[in-house]
C-alpha cells in the first residue's frame, strides 16, 4: 500500500511501508517551503523510520473510543496498521497536511452539520455517539469522545487544491459517563485565562446543555480551508501516542523551543509559561506532550498554539487523584514549591516577581470565574454537581500555588462556596489495584 501526501492540496510524497521501516519519499522538484513536518525537511534521500509510523503522522491518528467507532465503521478496510488507519482518516486531518490512498485526492463527502443546532439540541451520550459514528472518518487524536465536522455554509463549497469540499472548521467534543457536563467544565476551565487576555486561547462554545463543547480549529483561515501545519510535542520528541506522558516538562520545552525563531522566544517561553500555570490553578491532570504544540505557515513564523484542552479533571471522582501530566524537576505532585517558580526563571527566562504577578492574575481570575460558574449552576441546577466540584478543585489549586504565607492576605472561593451552600466534594474514587499487584490475581493467603 502507498499513500500520496499532500501540504495544502499539492502532492509532495509519497508513504509506504518497505520490508520493517516505514517510508517517506519526497516528489522530485518540490520546494523546500512544501516540507512535511519540522523534523522531515526537503530532501532527495527518503526519511525512513524503524517499525512504526514516523511520529508525524501518528500525532493525530484516533486513540480510544474514536478509534473504536473507525475500527467498527471501517473494519474491512483496515489490516491492522498505522498505515491502513491512515488510509482511511488522512484525506481529513488537522493541519496542512493530508494523506490518502495513492491517486486520490483529499477531500469528503460528509453532510455538512449545522453546529447551530448541536449547541441547542440533543446531546446525550446515545445522540452523541451516533454522531461520531457519522463523522468518524476523522484523523484526531484524543480518548474522548469527539469528531471534526463539515460546517453547513450555505450551499458553497471550498476549495482546497483542485478537489472541491466542505471544509471543517470546528473540533466538537462531548461528554461521557465519567465526565459529564465536559462541555461546561472546559469551557470555564479555558475561561480562567482566556479573561485574562494575556495569550491566546481557543475559542470555543459550550452548548444550552452543557454536554458538548465546540471549538474553532486555529489551523484554518477564516474561509476554513487548511493554512498552518502543526506539531505537537509528542511527535517532534519522537514518540508515538501512547506514550505522551512518558516525558517531562523539560524535555517537551527543549522539543518545541529549537524551533522557535530568533527574537520571539521570550514572548513564546511567556505563552507556555502561563499554560503550565493554568493547568496547577485549575488541576488539569491531563496536560501532556499532545497538549503543547506549535503551529505555522512557514519556519519564520513557528509559535506555540493557541492554548487548548485545559480541563478541571480533579472536578470528576474518577481522576481526582492523578497528579500533573507531566513532572518538573522529576515531581509530579499539585504542590510544587519551589521547583515550578525555579522552572519559570531558569527555564523558562521568567523573573519570581513575575512569576508571582502570574499567579496572582490567574488566582483572582479562578475566583472571578468560580463565581460566573456558581452563578450559571444557579440557572441549571443540572450542573450543580459539577460546579460543586470544580469550584472547591480551584479553591484549593489556588490556595497551593499561593503558599500557606499568601493566602491569607488574598480572596479565595471559600465565601462563595458557603453563600451557595454547596456539601463539601465529593471523595476520589478508590483505586482497586495496589501498586505492585494485579486484581486478576488470587488473594494473598492469611497468615
Amino acid at each position: 500500500m502507498r499513500l500520496d501526501v499532500q501540504v495544502l492540496g499539492r502532492k509532495v510524497a509519497q508513504l509506504y511501508r518497505e520490508r520493517d521501516e516505514y517510508v517517506l519519499q519526497y516528489d522530485a522538484g518540490v520546494a523546500p517551503t512544501d516540507f512535511v513536518s519540522l523534523t522531515m525537511p526537503v530532501r532527495e534521500q527518503a526519511w525512513r523510520w524503524p517499525r512504526d509510523l514516523h511520529p508525524f503522522f501518528r500525532q493525530n491518528l484516533p486513540e480510544g473510543y474514536l478509534l473504536g467507532v473507525i475500527r467498527e465503521a471501517f473494519g474491512p478496510l483496515l489490516d491492522g496498521t498505522d498505515l491502513s488507519l491512515l488510509a482511511v482518516v488522512g484525506g481529513m486531518g488537522i493541519g496542512r497536511v493530508t494523506v490518502t490512498p495513492e491517486g486520490v485526492p483529499p477531500g469528503t463527502d460528509l453532510a455538512p452539520l449545522h453546529v447551530e443546532e448541536l449547541l441547542a439540541g440533543d446531546n446525550t451520550a446515545g445522540h452523541f455517539a451516533e454522531l461520531v459514528r457519522r463523522y468518524a472518518r476523522a484523523a484526531i487524536s484524543g480518548a474522548v469522545p469527539k469528531f471534526i465536522a463539515p460546517e453547513s455554509d450555505g450551499d458553497e463549497a471550498m476549495p482546497l487544491g483542485k478537489p472541491t469540499l466542505r471544509t471543517s472548521r470546528h473540533i466538537i467534543k462531548g461528554s461521557d459517563d465519567s465526565t459529564p457536563y465536559l462541555g461546561f467544565n472546559e469551557f470555564y476551565s479555558l475561561r480562567v485565562l482566556e479573561r485574562l487576555g494575556v495569550v491566546p486561547v481557543v475559542k470555543a462554545r459550550m452548548s444550552q446543555d452543557g454536554r458538548v463543547l465546540v471549538v474553532d480549529r486555529f489551523d484554518v483561515d477564516a474561509h476554513g480551508r487548511p493554512r498552518y501545519g502543526l506539531e505537537d510535542a509528542c511527535g517532534l520528541l519522537g514518540l508515538p501516542p501512547h506514550e505522551k506522558y512518558a516525558t517531562t516538562t523539560e524535555k517537551v520545552l527543549n522539543a518545541t523551543r529549537a524551533y522557535l525563531p530568533a527574537g520571539t522566544t521570550r514572548a513564546q517561553l511567556l505563552q507556555l509559561g502561563w499554560q503550565l500555570l493554568t493547568n496547577y490553578v485549575v488541576r488539569n491532570a491531563d496536560c501532556h506532550a499532545k497538549n503543547v504544540a506549535l503551529y505555522y505557515t512557514a519556519l519564520a513564523d513557528v509559535t506555540y498554539t493557541p492554548v487548548y484542552d485545559v480541563v478541571t479533571t480533579q472536578a470528576y471522582p474518577r481522576y481526582a487523584t492523578n497528579p500533573p501530566g507531566l513532572s518538573i524537576e522529576g515531581r509530579q505532585t499539585w504542590a510544587p514549591g519551589k521547583s515550578l517558580e525555579r522552572f519559570f526563571n531558569t527555564r523558562l527566562g521568567i523573573a519570581p516577581r513575575d512569576y508571582a504577578q502570574m499567579v496572582e492574575q490567574l488566582c483572582e481570575s479562578a475566583v472571578e470565574v468560580g463565581r460566573e460558574v456558581i452563578e450559571a449552576a444557579k440557572n441549571e441546577p443540572l450542573w450543580r454537581g459539577i460546579a460543586k466540584q470544580m469550584v472547591h478543585t480551584w479553591n484549593e489549586g489556588t490556595n497551593t500555588l499561593r503558599g500557606p504565607k499568601r493566602v491569607a492576605g488574598y480572596r479565595g472561593l471559600d465565601a462563595a462556596i458557603r453563600a451557595a451552600g454547596f456539601s463539601d466534594p465529593e471523595p476520589p474514587e478508590p483505586f482497586r489495584v495496589s501498586v505492585g499487584r494485579s486484581e486478576l490475581l488470587a488473594p494473598r493467603r492469611k497468615r
